[in-house]
């Protein structure tokens, strides 16, 4: 079963809030990229960037080596009372309010931070986990756990709701005035109410606790977190020392949101090439055996027309259940088309009948055929994150290849919820980044310090 309990978290003191909130929180580290980066960590010096994700400096020994400053970081905010400990255990029940970057159109989505009681990850667990990750994130984010002994950034899940029970419940809470409120600088709304009653509490513990929870986001973290508590364990054991079981080394922190949330949205993560050694002929030869392509041309109108086109297309292909996407090559003047033949899906779903799930979606298509099979990636290459980066939006894939020359840009449709659900059900992952869950929990609305000998709940 899916274990939740209310934890004192760390927030902002209420003076920091009210003078810049705004200014202090932040998208999670891995969809930031270095311009993203420094743009937080100049809008102010308790920016949550400072501690999730500062910059390398010249003098640095490793690329490591600003764990450490973050950790002093993190130890004076606290000293000097710029994070405050709440004095009762809480859920925090959060309403964000935010603008459909495509339709325009406003949205509410409502969700709650609490801590999940961590599972170990297999085919019958509570916790389900979609998606592949990388190597380097997972090194990268356990070094900075144990350096910061703090979940400074709640991972992101969601969970069957079929009556509407808790997203009716959280209404409730949020119908009181906020504890918090923030507007960040791109326009979205934070309200945050913290509930703190013991028996409001436990209605939310006891929804929780037949149902299933998916990671939406935040699979390296939630990876950390089991590694972070497989190490301290096998640590403490060899000095002798025992520790407690139901202490926040056992949970992780989380936001959850429920799936009767209309505003729970899933966007596509398009994909940038940067290591293909190959002519823009000699790609679309490799995919000649196992694609078909129609090319839509700048010239008939512009590259913002071949681009709705594109996507038009895209959309209705993919109503018909067919695997398509875009294509876009530096230095050409046109947008490809690309569907993949229907024999060369239905050898992928005869070669394991048993991952048909996998096979009929979109991404892993993508990776498996034209990746793997049509241009050659290795595992090692799929897993190098400076080899293939993601963005959520087509304009700015586009941009990518035009303006700092990367090689290709792989457009896809999103991949809806119900997809997830049967892939996650079945008991398979979802290649790396598969999902662009929208809009993103914002970091530093609240941070977990990890007390491996304190109890929680």
């Amino acid at each position: 079963m899916a274990a939740i309990v209310p934890f004192r978290g760390y927030r902002f003191n209420n003076q920091e809030l009210k003078d810049h909130g705004g200014l202090l929180i932040a998208p999670p580290y891995d969809v930031l990229n270095h311009e993203d980066q420094e743009l937080y960590l100049g809008r102010h010096p308790h920016n949550i960037v400072h501690l999730d994700w500062d910059r390398m400096l010249p003098e640095d020994k490793s690329h490591l080596t600003w764990h450490d400053r973050a950790a002093t970081r993190l130890k004076k905010w606290i000293e000097e009372g710029i994070l405050v400990q709440d004095s009762q255990s809480a859920i925090y029940v959060i309403e964000t309010q935010w603008t459909h970057p495509i339709t325009h159109e406003p949205m509410v989505r409502r969700g709650f931070i609490c801590l999940l009681r961590l599972e170990e990850v297999t085919k019958y667990a509570t916790i389900r986990l979609h998606e592949q990750t990388f190597s380097f994130h997972k090194e990268e984010r356990l070094d900075l756990m144990q350096k910061t002994r703090a979940q400074l950034s709640p991972i992101f899940g969601f969970f069957p709701d079929p009556s509407s029970l808790v997203l009716e419940s959280l209404k409730v809470f949020l119908n009181r005035t906020p504890d918090v409120s923030i507007k960040d600088p791109a326009g979205e709304l934070h309200q945050v109410n913290l509930v703190t009653n013991p028996e409001e509490q436990k209605a939310l513990v006891k929804a929780l606790a037949d149902n299933t929870v998916y990671i939406a986001d935040g699979h390296h973290r939630y990876m950390t977190a089991l590694n972070y508590r497989r190490q301290l364990r096998e640590d403490c054991g060899e000095k002798g020392i025992k520790l407690p079981e139901g202490t926040s080394l056992d949970y992780v922190m989380i936001y959850l949101s429920p799936m009767s949330e209309k505003g729970l949205k899933v966007f596509p993560t398009h994909r940038i090439l940067d290591c293909l050694d190959m002519t823009n002929d000699q790609i679309l030869s490799k995919l000649e055996p196992f694609t078909d392509i129609k090319v839509f041309s700048f010239r008939q109108g512009g590259r913002n027309i071949a681009l709705d086109s594109l996507r038009t297309k895209l959309a209705e292909d993919n109503r018909k259940g067919l695997t398509v996407f875009g294509l876009y090559l530096y230095g050409s003047d046109f947008l490809c088309f690309v569907k993949v033949k229907e024999k060369v899906k239905e050898a992928l779903r005869d070669e394991a009948p048993e991952m048909a799930s996998l096979s009929l979606l979109d991404v892993s298509v993508l990776t498996e055929v034209v990746f793997k099979r049509a241009l050659g990636f290795t595992e090692e290459l799929l897993d190098d994150p400076y080899c293939i980066s993601y963005v959520s939006e087509a304009e700015k894939a586009i941009q990518l290849v035009d303006q700092e020359g990367k090689r290709a840009a792989f457009i896809l449709n999103p991949t809806s919820l119900a997809e997830i659900l049967k892939v996650t059900e079945s008991g398979y992952v979802m290649p790396r980044k598969a999902t662009y869950f929208y809009p993103k929990v914002e970091t530093g609305l609240v941070v977990n310090l990890i007390d491996p000998m304190e109890k929680v709940g």
